[in-house]
């Protein structure tokens, strides 16, 4: 199982996510390092615990369209896996965000224009591409007419339908709650839906107990954070959880 670290970026600075209240975000405090500039934090994160998976979730690109392109370019030669959603509303954005070299390019619910768009992404991208369905409270977090009154289900489906091979599950009501992921079904009906399909899940997810739930629902990833920042998930911990 992949640990992969959650990072939310805002005015600059790395930010504590809770339950998606984004106006209520304040500075990380940490048990693993005392930064908070994103590259700093990043480096002492990789050093500490042994992860080179970062989730970067760029709010100063998704609510104000100034993406931290300097950040992306330091992380990159310094070897770090970036899976980057900076607001991306089609196609041509995500074709950008790829050509800065990072992992993997993230079309979330919450900005990509619609279907249309994340199937020429796919097609154009492959793998490289992740479709996060971002939710609050299990609805989809959207603005898209024609989207925010299907279910999360049916928009998942769409999503595999369109060529989507690597897919992140997400209810941004649980982050930094660390109550337990509410995704299992989700995920558990991704993984019916293909075999092949590489499956992400976060929110919520503070116990060793919450992994095994979402590997056993058919997960290949957990996207996690503040059980790594209040020290629930030590490098031991982490090292239990690859080997899953």
């Amino acid at each position: 199982m992949r640990v992969i670290a959650a990072i939310d970026i805002l005015n600059g600075q790395v930010v504590r996510g809770l339950s998606g209240i984004r106006e209520s975000y304040k500075p990380l405090i940490s048990k693993v390092t005392k930064a908070i500039a994103p590259f700093e934090l990043i480096m002492e994160m990789r050093e500490a615990l042994g992860i080179t998976d970062f989730y970067i979730a760029d709010l100063d690109a998704i609510l104000a369209g100034q993406k931290n392109e300097r950040l992306y370019s330091s992380l990159v030669k310094e070897g770090i896996k970036i899976y980057l959603d900076a607001g991306s509303k089609n196609c041509a954005d995500l074709q950008y965000l790829m050509s800065l070299n990072v992992f993997k390019v993230v079309a979330g619910l919450e900005t990509i224009e619609s279907i249309r768009e994340l199937k020429f992404a796919a097609q154009m991208l492959g793998s490289r591409l992740v479709f996060s369905l971002d939710m609050k409270e299990g609805v989809p977090f959207t603005t898209r007419e024609e989207l925010v009154l299907k279910s999360p289900q049916s928009i998942m489906m769409e999503a595999i339908n369109a060529g989507v091979d690597h897919l992140f599950i997400l209810d941004l009501a649980k982050v930094g709650t660390g109550k337990g992921a509410s995704t299992d079904n989700l995920v558990a009906k991704a993984r019916g839906q293909s075999e092949e399909i590489f499956i992400m899940a976060g929110g919520g997810i503070g116990s060793f107990q919450d992994v095994i739930s979402l590997k056993t629902s058919g997960a290949n990833a957990v996207v996690v954070s503040s059980a790594l920042h209040d020290g629930t998930f030590d490098r031991e911990t982490l090292k239990l959880i690859s080997a899953l």
